[in-house]
């Protein structure tokens, strides 16, 4: 990737930064304007972020912490982690669960879930963009916290890793989330989904047991 390049995708970034305060680049002369790049080199940093990492100190981590696991951690590990080197997505429900992740972001923040959740809500995700070539790519999806948020939330991902999924020569569409692993963490102890005013019975109904999946 040329200097330019690069320079031009730190433009586009600022430019949606400010767009989130009501603002564009054009209202700062000094600065210059972001101009169109090719998307295979959004693609190409979406999916060299998620590569971008010392397997070394990995490798060594996992070690360290399979050394003090319980029998029943080493056997989810085992039955989880059975290739090296491929894209995993560490993801929670709440922002600062997401901060202690390796390269964590929420769940609405990587999957574009609406924040107005309901039965009928998709993924606000676009076919061939660069979101959708890290979903085909990963191969492992770690979702924290996962009885917090409404059980919506996860059927509006299995229908995103459906459509994406769905002209895999695999694909079987009898299976959830379009064959990818999701590894659901967190604690029903815990907080469940707020609803504002809501009955018990409304909360259990959203809870991701609840779910057809």
């Amino acid at each position: 990737m040329s200097d330019d390049e690069i320079k031009q995708l730190c433009l586009i970034d600022i430019d949606k930064i400010l767009h989130s305060y009501d603002k564009i680049l054009k209202d700062y002369p000094p600065m210059p304007l972001a101009t169109e790049v090719d998307s295979s080199l959004l693609t190409e940093r979406v999916i060299r972020e998620e590569l971008n990492f010392n397997r070394d100190d990995l490798k060594k981590n996992a070690l360290d912490m399979l050394a003090i696991a319980t029998p029943e951690q080493k056997y989810a590990f085992d039955k989880i982690v059975t290739t090296m080197g491929d894209i995993v997505l560490n993801i929670a429900s709440s922002g600062i669960a997401s901060l202690l992740l390796s390269n964590g972001r929420t769940a609405h923040s990587r999957f574009k879930i609406p924040l107005n959740i309901t039965e009928y809500s998709v993924c606000n995700i676009k076919p061939g963009s660069p979101q959708t070539m890290l979903l085909l790519k990963a191969k492992l999806i770690i979702w924290d916290e996962a009885p917090m948020v409404s059980r919506y939330c996860y059927e509006a991902l299995d229908k995103c890793l459906g459509d994406i999924m769905r002209f895999s020569l695999t694909y079987n569409k009898d299976l959830p989330f379009g064959e990818k692993v999701v590894v659901l963490g967190g604690d029903f102890r815990q907080f469940l989904p707020v609803i504002l005013r809501g009955s018990r019975q409304d909360i259990v109904h959203l809870t991701v047991n609840s779910s057809c999946l």
